[in-house]
């Protein structure tokens, strides 16, 4: 049987959402999973907010596919368990924040979510609106692995963010250009379709003035009443904002930060 990895959960809150009674809280809540160590962010990553990292550890050849066995091992036992391993966490950091908690102890919003695999790699990847991780996580890390094993990335990167914050800024500022075009879009239907009844009342109030001739009426009664002038487009479709995963941010160890198109590498 192929050995599975070990994991350990390292959880590093802002000031605002640390406490004994909260480090005490997750450690309960996360026990059934793994063991949880707890502490306060540093004052140079508070502009990180939450993070839950999962340390992954394995004392045999797994990463680099050159190594024997690696490969089976990779394929065979790490990314089933790996899968797992991401379901169950997206499902407890969810669900954490749907029932009560102690006095002390409150609801805990993640930004993100790192991948640990030290010596080797450490993604950073960003939680959802839902407090989950990505369900694409453990195929996002067997890119980066194929990725690394061809030497796509520099020996002094020390954090590959998923997707980078120029990616998710951008996607954000697009995401704004296309709701305010449908918020425009949505005012104009509103407004066509005011139009269009205020014209059929008016044309329902003329027919009862004045009555039709007689063909006329007949014509009206065939086409089910009187004509209404123009036709307005069905209501255009609120747009989603689903975040984009393609583009990462290699942050090397002097701040230095690299956008890397994984779609064309």
């Amino acid at each position: 049987m192929l050995p599975k990895p070990s994991l350990v959960l390292q959880v590093r809150l802002s000031p605002e959402d640390f406490s004994e009674a909260q480090a005490a809280e997750i450690k309960r809540s996360y026990m059934y999973l793994a063991q949880s160590l707890v502490s306060e962010l540093g004052e140079d990553e508070r502009g990180e907010g939450n993070l839950m990292r999962l340390n992954v550890r394995l004392m045999k050849p797994f990463w680099n596919p050159a190594e024997e066995g690696a490969d089976e091992l990779w394929h065979l036992s790490f990314m089933p368990w790996l899968a797992n391993a991401t379901r169950n966490m997206s499902t407890a950091m969810h669900n954490y924040n749907t029932v009560l908690h102690p006095i002390g102890a409150g609801n805990v919003t993640y930004e993100w979510a790192d991948f640990d695999f030290a010596p080797h790699a450490i993604l950073r990847l960003k939680v959802d609106d839902e407090n989950r991780i990505p369900a694409a996580a453990p195929k996002l890390c067997d890119r980066v692995r194929e990725l690394a094993a061809a030497g796509a990335f520099d020996e002094d990167v020390a954090l590959i963010r998923i997707p980078s914050r120029a990616s998710i800024a951008a996607q954000e500022e697009a995401f704004a250009e296309e709701l305010r075009r449908y918020r425009e879009a949505l005012a104009a239907y509103e407004a066509a379709e005011a139009e269009m009844t205020a014209s059929a009342d008016g044309a329902e109030a003329s027919d009862v003035a004045t009555p039709a001739e007689p063909a006329e009426a007949e014509m009206a009664a065939e086409s089910g009443g009187a004509e209404v002038p123009g036709e307005a487009a069905g209501a255009p479709s609120e747009p989603v904002f689903e975040l984009d995963y393609a583009v990462w941010g290699l942050e090397h160890a002097d701040g230095t930060v690299v956008e890397f198109d994984s779609r064309t590498a």
